[in-house]
C-alpha cells in the first residue's frame, strides 16, 4: 500500500471536520435563530458555543431568499462638476497669489467657466498663460478685462463618470462599516447607483447613512459684517414673514424651509447664510429654532484631509456626544495656519451645509484634531454620533445624492416556494446518490461520501468568505454537484475498461485514476477559466453565480481526483482485495 495513505486519510479526515465546523455559525444562524434575528451578530454571538468560529464568518441569505432594503440613489453629477470649477477657482487664485500676480478668480457655475480678473490690466496675457497649462480647462478668450476659462468638453463625461465611481466606493466602504453582508451595489444608467441590502429592516436608517453626503467644511464666520447688524439690517429694508425674527445679531425661525427661503441669494459676494439647529433646551432631540450665521463662501479646510473620525459617548463634565477627528500632514498645516490667522474669531463648523457649532478661536490649534459635538443627549444622541464618525470615515460623497426610490422588500421565494425547493433538491440529491450506489455499487458509495464532502466543502468556503447564498448562488452550487458526479462516473468508467482488458484490481484502479486525470483536470480549468471571467466582469447575481462555481470546482477536483482515490487505494490496496466492484 502507498506509504502516504496515513496522512492523506488524516487530511482528509481533518478537512471535513474543518468544514463541519466552519459551518456551526452558519446553522446556528439559519436553524436556531427567528427570521428576524438572522443578521443580529449579537444574538447569534450569544448561543453560538465556545468552541465555534466567531459569528462573522457565516453563509448569509440574499435579498431574494430573506427580503431587505432596495435602494435607487440618483448622483447629481452636475453639482460635483459645479464644486470641481469652485474649487478650481480657489486654486487658481492661490497659484497666481505664488507666481505675484493680484487676480479675483469668480466662478461661473451656470457655464462651468471661470472669469479671473486681474487687478492689473497687463498681466492678462501672463495670466492666459498659466491658465493654458491646465488640461481639464481650456482658455475660452477675453472678457471685460478678464481671462475666461471653461471645462473641457472632452472631460465632462470624465468627471461625471468619475463621480458616480467615487460615490459607488463610498457608499459600499459605509456599507461595509454597517455591517450589511454581501450587499449589491450596481450602477443603473449614467447617474443612478442601485442598492440591495440583504436582511437590513430600517429603510430610514439606510436613508440617513448612505444619502447623507457628509461634507465637512471649517468656514470663517464674517464677524465684521454680523457686528455692524447685516441680518438686523436685512430685516429692516426686506420684512420678513411672519415667524421669523432677529435675535441679537442674527435670525431666528422655526421653520427651516421659511427661513432659507428667505435668506435665499441675500448673502454678499464671497458670502454663504447657513443654519444652524438650536435644540430646546430639555429636548436636545429636537429643534427649537433655526440661527442664521453669515460666512465665507471658502472653505478654510475640509473633510478631504480627515484621516480618523472616532465615537466618544461623553463624560461628566461633558455629557454630550461626540466626534474626535485628526486630520493628514498637509490638512493639520492648514488648519493650523487658518486657526492661528484667525485668533479671537468664530469659525464655523458646517456639515452638509448646516452649522453644527460656531466656536471662537481662543488660540492657535497645532496636531491637527478637532471636536464636533451633535447637540443631542441620551441614546439617540450617541446613535448620531456613531453615524456621524462612520460616515465621515468612510468619506464624504462627491455630490448630493437623491433618493430616488426606497422600498423595504420580502424574499422572492416565501415560506411555501422554499419548502417545495428545497424538498426538491433533497429528493434529486437522494436519486442521484442512489443511482451511484445501485450502478457503481461499492465505487458508488466512495462517490457519495465524496459528494457529501464536496457539499460541505463549498458551504465551508463560502461561510469562510461571509458570502451571501443567492438564487444564482445555489445554481452554481447545484451545477458544481453535477460536475463532481460526472467526474467520478468517468473515473469509474476508466477502471471497468480497464478491468475488462484483465488487468487486476489495484492496476484497474491505478491505471484508471491516471488516464482520466488529465481529462478532468482539462474540463475544469476550462470552467474554470469561464468561471473567474464572470466574477471579474459580472456584477450582482452573475457574480454570485461565479464564485459557487469557482469554489465548487475546486472543491469537486480535490474530492473526485484525492478523496475518493485514498478511499478507494485503502480498500483495494491496503485489504489486498482480489476483486473491486464498480
Amino acid at each position: 500500500m502507498d506509504r502516504g495513505w496515513g496522512w492523506k486519510a488524516g487530511l482528509i479526515v481533518l478537512v471535513t471536520l474543518l468544514c463541519v465546523w466552519a459551518l456551526a455559525p452558519t446553522y446556528y444562524s439559519l436553524a436556531k435563530l427567528p427570521r428576524e434575528k438572522r443578521n443580529d451578530i449579537a444574538a447569534l454571538e450569544k448561543i453560538l458555543p465556545a468552541w465555534a468560529p466567531p459569528a462573522r464568518f457565516r453563509l448569509n441569505l440574499g435579498l431574494d431568499l430573506q427580503g431587505g432594503i432596495h435602494l435607487v440613489m440618483r448622483v447629481d453629477t452636475k453639482t460635483a462638476l459645479q464644486k470641481r470649477v469652485e474649487r478650481r477657482a480657489y486654486r487658481i487664485e492661490d497659484i497666481l497669489k505664488d507666481k505675484k500676480i493680484e487676480a479675483t478668480a469668480t466662478p461661473r457655475l451656470d457655464r462651468l467657466q471661470i472669469a479671473i480678473k486681474p487687478k492689473d490690466p497687463a498681466t492678462l496675457d501672463a495670466i492666459e498663460k498659466e491658465m493654458k497649462l491646465f488640461q481639464d480647462f481650456s482658455v475660452i478668450g477675453r472678457e471685460d478685462g478678464s481671462v475666461v476659462i471653461g471645462l473641457n468638453d472632452t472631460q465632462i463625461g470624465f468627471f461625471q463618470e468619475e463621480a458616480l465611481e467615487q460615490a459607488m466606493l463610498i457608499i459600499r466602504n459605509r456599507i461595509d462599516k454597517w455591517g450589511v453582508a454581501e450587499a449589491d451595489i450596481r450602477k443603473q444608467g449614467t447617474d443612478a447607483i442601485q442598492i440591495s441590502l440583504p436582511g437590513a429592516s430600517d429603510p430610514e436608517m439606510a436613508k440617513r447613512l448612505i444619502g447623507t453626503t457628509a461634507l465637512l467644511e471649517f468656514k470663517l464666520v464674517d464677524e465684521e459684517a454680523l457686528n455692524n447688524g447685516f441680518f438686523p439690517k436685512l430685516a429692516q429694508n426686506n420684512p420678513p414673514p411672519s415667524g421669523i425674527t432677529v435675535v441679537g445679531d442674527h435670525l431666528e425661525g422655526k421653520d427651516r424651509d421659511a427661513l432659507l427661503a428667505y435668506v435665499k441669494d441675500k448673502a454678499p459676494e464671497g458670502r454663504q447664510i447657513l443654519l444652524e439647529c438650536v435644540p430646546e433646551p430639555q429636548k436636545r432631540d429636537t429643534c427649537a429654532t433655526y440661527k442664521t450665521w453669515l460666512v465665507m463662501a471658502h472653505a478654510g479646510v475640509t473633510g478631504d484631509s480627515l484621516t480618523s473620525a472616532e465615537f466618544y459617548p461623553g463624560d461628566v463634565n461633558d455629557p454630550n456626544p461626540q466626534v474626535n477627528i485628526t486630520f493628514d500632514a498637509q490638512g493639520a498645516r492648514d488648519f493650523e495656519q487658518l486657526t492661528a490667522e484667525n485668533v479671537h474669531k468664530r469659525m464655523a463648523i458646517v456639515l452638509d451645509d448646516t452649522v453644527n457649532s460656531a466656536p471662537v478661536i481662543n488660540e492657535k490649534i497645532a496636531g491637527g484634531r478637532a471636536r464636533i459635538t451633535v447637540g443631542r443627549f441620551g441614546e439617540e444622541g450617541k446613535t448620531e454620533a456613531q453615524n456621524l464618525a462612520l460616515v465621515l470615515k468612510a468619506g464624504a460623497l462627491p455630490a448630493p445624492v437623491a433618493i430616488g426610490e426606497v422600498r423595504q422588500v420580502g424574499a422572492t421565494l416565501g415560506p411555501e416556494l422554499i419548502r417545495k425547493g428545497a424538498l426538491a433538491a433533497a429528493i434529486g440529491f437522494f436519486l442521484v446518490v442512489a443511482f451511484m450506489a445501485i450502478y457503481y455499487r461499492r465505487s458508488g458509495l466512495i462517490a457519495d461520501v465524496a459528494l457529501v464532502i464536496n457539499g460541505l466543502l463549498i458551504l465551508a468556503c463560502l461561510a469562510a468568505f461571509n458570502a451571501t447564498l443567492t438564487l444564482p448562488g445555489i445554481a452554481g452550487f447545484v451545477l458544481t454537484l453535477g460536475i463532481a458526479v460526472d467526474a467520478n462516473v468517468l473515473i469509474n468508467e476508466r477502471i471497468r475498461e480497464e478491468l475488462r482488458h484483465g488487468k487486476s484490481p489495484r492496476a484497474a484502479v491505478d491505471q484508471g485514476y491516471d488516464r482520466a486525470f488529465w481529462t478532468i483536470f482539462d474540463s475544469h480549468v476550462t470552467a474554470l477559466i469561464a468561471g473567474f471571467v464572470l466574477f471579474f466582469t459580472g456584477t450582482g447575481p452573475v457574480k454570485g453565480f461565479a464564485t459557487t462555481l469557482v469554489i465548487g470546482l475546486i472543491a469537486s477536483l480535490y474530492t473526485s481526483i484525492v478523496v475518493t482515490r485514498v478511499i478507494t487505494t485503502y480498500l483495494v490496496h491496503h485489504r489486498n482485495a482480489t476483486r473491486i466492484s464498480v
